[in-house]
């Protein structure tokens, strides 16, 4: 299935519950389900904000406007994308404290961190075109 469609929202693939791993198909959100109003409410690491990032970034993908209440401040790297992800977009981004703490260099880590985003995205089936 296309989840590049217009309306339907892509929200990552299930997971196999006799092998927690997941599964090829895509599990999609059909947006015409959506409401006027929405409230994410779990336990602390249930995956609440995963799933707010997850629904906004796929509104914004289909145009959809949104007004976001923030208060911790947990959506605001949604502005932050690197379509081409590339090392040097991320480099401005990179700690020299945290590149000293793994022993290299910021070019390094900022290397790194774009071979682990360009990965992590592939793995799940994406690509930067859909940043």
């Amino acid at each position: 299935m296309d989840f590049e469609k217009l309306g339907l929202f892509y929200l990552g693939r299930p997971l196999d519950p006799a092998t927690l791993a997941p599964r090829a198909e895509p599990l999609l959100y059909d947006a015409r389900d959506l409401v006027t109003h929405a409230m994410i409410v779990g336990m602390t690491g249930s995956g609440k904000t995963g799933l707010g990032i997850g629904l906004l970034e796929e509104a914004a993908i289909d145009g959809v406007p949104a007004v976001i209440i923030d208060p911790k401040g947990d959506l605001a790297n949604l502005l932050l994308t690197f379509p081409e992800l590339r090392p040097e977009d991320f480099l401005p981004w990179v700690k020299e404290e945290d590149a000293a703490r793994k022993g290299i260099s910021r070019d390094e880590l900022a290397a790194a961190e774009a071979k682990k985003w360009r990965e992590g995205l592939a793995a799940w089936g994406q690509d930067g075109e859909r940043i």
